[in-house]
């Protein structure tokens, strides 16, 4: 079973997010997995509280998130997982749990980041980890809302 929406986006829980996607998927869960976040008790309740009380919301590591969607009996076809990089659905994979489909939402303007779209910035070691996560069957497609146009990503490279 997969989630309604893997979505790789450096600012994680946000607008674009809880209001774009969440509301017009009628999302019920969103798991946020980022290691720093998961330690940080200060960071963490800034997330969830970002989010309606009706969404559930996790916060958690790396491999406990690997462990939770690699288990069949959680229910998460309306769910929304986010990660912060591309790197980080690599790790996931190597914990166990490898995701059908991702989404790049927003990865901003950085250091040796080249623009690909305007909400998409990605620096060499990204786009080789991303080729890397198509190489294993991963469909990798950009897309910042619902209702914008959706990108394959090998087109995206291209441009």
């Amino acid at each position: 079973m997969q989630p309604q929406l893997f979505r790789i986006d450096d600012r994680l829980i946000h607008g674009q997010v809880v209001v774009g996607w969440a509301r017009n998927l009628k999302s019920n869960r969103i798991i946020l997995c980022d290691d720093d976040v998961a330690c940080n008790d200060w960071e963490r309740e800034l997330y969830l509280s970002c989010v309606v009380q009706t969404v559930e919301t996790l916060v958690m590591n790396t491999e406990e998130t690997s462990r939770y969607l690699a288990d069949e009996s959680h229910d998460v076809r309306k769910t929304i997982v986010l990660v912060k990089s591309p790197d980080v659905v690599e790790e996931l994979i190597g914990f166990g749990y490898t995701p059908v489909s991702v989404n790049l939402g927003g990865i901003h303007f950085a250091d040796n980041r080249k623009e690909f779209l305007p909400y998409l910035f990605l620096n060499d070691d990204e786009i080789k980890c991303l080729r890397s996560l198509e190489s294993r069957g991963v469909e990798i497609y950009c897309q910042d809302v619902p209702t914008s146009k959706k990108y394959n990503l090998t087109e995206i490279l291209l441009l």
